[in-house]
Formats: structure tokens, C-alpha cells, sequence
């Protein structure tokens, strides 16, 4: 069933003196509103923000099944596809719909969970069901507003075929939100740990006699933390984003149901055809100290644990991009870059590739999905072996949120440093690559390094 779309967008002005949470606050309560924001450091990602609201249509899959659900609620068609290819019978691509500076004008925003794909994989259910969000959750959007930072412009793109749409948009925009009853986020008790150090310490085990008994070489283990909690989850995520500045963060709601994503990630990106992914593999913590955060650094840049870890994926991710790219056109571009955000020090290196034909961004999210560098390789057996270890089910957590224009652009993060909104109860995770000379207890402290910011941006009390 297509949806119509204009074939060129109109672009129209708005003021970027008022920044972009003055105009995400006049979207936020329209469904599935969505925002994906890349902060405002030096990272080459920051300088677009997304907002979108009031989709044409919904895809949510959850337990292998896919619902298309209109704009009115009617039900348009309920499948057991590949979601991936679902979405790309929804969402047919105009490749020569592209804009100069705008990375959006129409096209499908989403989130992509962890276990999305696990039936596909033959990867039993999870046995602990307990979180209730969608697999995946994509809407398709024919308008959007975008703010670009670096020319210090907002742009409302209208892709609407219905006139009478784009003056309903122009009207929620121009209505200036009432002042809401203070409801701030906060945390009912402390977060705490789904499992004890020494039950982390006993999966860590089982994972290194894998190692030993040839199943694999490496495998990404989480450990999950909740919180029983109250209040506007807006809120919280503008406090967190604050001091982390992520450039892959995004905040994505639907009912009870939100996602706060601080991603320092990059996933898969498309520009024109042109295939870039960053994975991240080694972790240092920062230091107040300056003396011992370069020292940190230092270690992290020599240390050969780390850059054999972050090879092991870089070549798991070349195999999973020559999948799909074309012959000869995967190549390694930067090994073992250091990059250093509010809390860590990471190791991140660029893999490249070149699409024949932009309608394979969809197969090229399914090839890849979900990302190498939170699963460990052979990643089909790592897969298995996060399944039998870990207790919750990661949800967003480890999956992708991704926007994928009209044109075959795209960009994506892996969700990590990523709080899930269940009703009246958050959780995040903590989670690093194990290898045969890992060290359990400095991989149980880096659980609790990566998340640190999210735990300690709100007390943690």
C-alpha cells in the first residue's frame, strides 16, 4: 500500500533562536513523537537535530509479528515477514528525492530492539518477557523540523501530499504549548543491579570455557539495572542529554512506553550510496583528574587487548557489509581512533562500502542487524550465548534507532547508554566485550562505568 508524499518538499523558516526542545515540546504530545538530536560538541555527527510527530502510518512488530496501523488506528495489514522487508514494501524510496543540507524530508524514523531478528535466527524467546515495548516500532513520516547547527538554521519540511495536512502542522506550530504542572522525573529508589557480582562473575566464566572450548572468540555481556520511577521522562531525558552530549542521543515515545538513548555510536549511515559504520570496542572510564584521565587515555591507545578486541569486530562488520555492498568496495578507513565523551574513553574505527542501488538500505540494516560490536563473533553463537546468560531481555538496549529518508539516506546508532520506560519503571544496561584473557573484575566495574552518567545524573536516588 503506498503512501503519497509530495514529490518535491516545501521548506519554510522557522526561528532557531527558539532551539529545538522550544519546538519539540509543541510536538511531544502528538503520537509517536520522536526526536533525534546530535548535540552541540565537536564530534563530526553533531549537527543535525530531527523532530517528527503524527506519522502516516505505524509498523510494530513484536513476537515475529508485524502490524501496519494507519493514522486513524484502522489496521492495514498484520504479517509475518522479515520486518525489514515490510518496511520496505511500506516505504518505497524516490533515490533522486535527496536535498542539499536537508538529511530528511520524508521517510521512516524508528527503533529497531535487540531481539528483533531472534526468530529469524532460530534464537528462542527470551525467558524473562517482562518488558512490553515492540520489537520495533517505525513510523513514516511526511514532515519533519530540522535544525542544523552548524548554519544555524531551522527548517520545517513539509512532504505532505494534503495541503490541508501541511496547515495542520503549520497551526500546532504556531500554538505555544500552555505551561504543564510541574512534573519532573525522578527515581523511587536507587537503580539497582538485576544480578549479584558474583552471579556476573559466574556468567563471565561460562562465557571464557566457551572461549576455551573453540564456540567463539568473543561474546558482548550486559547486566541489567532497574528503578522503580515517577514523573515526565522529557524531562528526564533534557537532564541527562545536558551533560552527556551525545551525538547519536534520541528520545522516542509511544503511550506509556519511552526510550532515552545517549548513544556515542554510530550504527550504519547512507549518504548517496556511500556505506560508513563505526563500531566501538575498548573503554576507558574518565577522571576528574587530569593527570589520570590522560593516563587512562594512554592506556586505552597501547593497549593490545583492546585493539585485538576492536579487529575482531572490525572484521565481523566488513564480512557483514560485503553482504550487501558491491565487490571490492568494503575497505577499512581509520583503525582504533580515540574518542573521549562525558564519561569514557572509547576506541572507534571506520568501516566503508558503496551500495549498487539505494533500495538496499533495508537489506543492508537486516544484514548487519543486529550490530557486531554488542553482540561478539562469531555473532550468530554470541547471539546464543547472550540469550542463555543474560536475565532480561535488552529490548532497545543494543538495538538501533535509526532514521531512513526517502532517498536511501540513513543514519543509526547502537542504543547503548540507553534508559527504557515501562510503564512506571526504567531500566538501563551495562555491557563489554569478554575475550580469553578478560579479566572479570574489571569487566563487572566497566558495567558500571559505561553507565555511570545515566545512574549518577539522577543521584541514583
Amino acid at each position: 500500500m503506498p503512501y503519497a508524499v509530495a514529490a518535491q518538499p516545501l521548506v519554510e523558516s522557522l526561528p532557531f533562536a527558539n532551539g529545538t526542545a522550544a519546538w519539540f515540546e509543541r510536538l511531544r504530545r502528538l503520537p509517536q513523537s520522536m526526536l533525534l538530536t546530535s548535540g552541540t560538541s565537536s564530534h563530526p555527527a553533531a549537527r543535525y537535530d530531527i523532530l517528527v510527530a503524527d506519522p502516516l502510518f505505524v509498523l510494530r512488530t513484536r513476537n515475529n509479528v508485524t502490524t501496519v496501523t494507519a493514522a486513524d488506528g484502522t489496521v492495514v495489514e498484520t504479517s509475518y515477514e522479515d520486518p525489514f522487508a515490510v518496511l520496505s514494501r511500506f516505504c518505497p524510496l524516490q533515490p533522486d528525492s535527496a536535498q542539499p543540507e536537508l538529511p530528511f524530508t520524508a521517510g521512516v524514523v524508528a527503533w529497531f530492539g535487540y531481539e528483533l531478528l531472534h526468530g529469524a535466527n532460530r534464537i528462542e524467546p527470551h525467558k524473562a518477557d517482562s518488558l512490553h515495548l515492540p520489537d520495533l516500532l517505525a513510523g513514516f513520516y511526511d514532515w519533519a523540523i530540522i535544525v542544523d547547527h552548524q548554519l544555524q538554521r531551522t527548517s520545517l519540511v513539509l512532504s505532505c501530499a494534503d495541503p490541508q495536512r501541511a496547515q495542520l502542522v503549520r497551526q500546532q506550530l504556531a500554538t505555544v504549548p500552555s505551561p504543564a504542572a510541574d512534573n519532573p522525573f525522578r527515581l523511587q529508589a536507587p537503580f539497582k543491579p538485576e544480578i549479584t557480582r558474583d552471579e556476573y562473575l559466574g556468567r563471565f566464566q561460562r562465557i571464557i570455557d566457551y572461549i576455551h572450548a573453540g564456540d567463539c572468540y568473543q561474546v558482548n555481556l550486559a547486566q541489567c539495572f532497574g528503578a522503580p520511577c515517577e514523573g515526565d521522562s522529557w524531562h528526564a531525558f533534557q537532564q541527562l542529554q545536558a551533560r552527556a552530549n551525545a551525538p547519536f542521543a534520541a528520545f522516542l515515545q509511544d503511550g506509556e512506553h519511552s526510550v532515552m538513548s545517549f548513544s556515542p555510536e554510530r550504527f550504519l549511515k547512507v549518504q548517496n550510496g556511500e556505506v560508513i559504520t563505526q563500531p566501538i570496542k575498548g573503554t576507558r572510564p574518565r577522571s576528574s583528574d587530569p593527570d589520570q584521565d590522560n593516563s587512562n587515555r594512554i592506556e586505552l591507545e597501547t593497549s593490545a587487548k583492546d585493539r585485538a578486541e576492536n579487529l575482531m569486530i572490525v572484521d565481523l562488520l566488513r564480512n557483514d557489509l560485503g553482504r550487501i555492498c558491491s565487490v571490492g568496495s568494503v575497505s577499512v578507513e581509520n583503525l582504533f581512533e580515540l574518542q573521549s565523551f562525558t564519561n569514557v574513553h572509547h576506541l572507534v574505527s571506520t568501516i566503508k562500502g558503496k551500495l549498487q542501488n539505494p533500495a538496499d538500505v533495508f537489506r543492508l540494516m537486516a544484514a548487519c542487524f543486529p550490530g557486531g560490536s554488542i553482540t561478539g563473533t562469531p555473532k550468530l553463537r554470541a547471539m546464543q550465548i547472550i540469550n542463555e546468560l543474560e536475565t532480561m531481555p535488552r529490548s532497545v538496549y543494543c538495538g538501533v534507532i535509526a532514521w531512513i529518508d526517502r532517498s536511501g539516506n540513513m543514519d543509526s546508532n547502537i542504543a547503548i547508554r540507553t534508559l527504557v520506560r515501562d510503564g512506571n519503571h526504567v531500566h538501563c544496561w551495562g555491557g563489554g566485550g569478554i575475550v580469553a584473557d578478560s579479566v572479570g573484575a574489571e569487566e563487572y566495574q566497566e558495567t558500571f562505568d559505561k553507565i555511570s552518567m545515566l545512574i549518577d545524573g539522577f543521584g541514583n536516588r
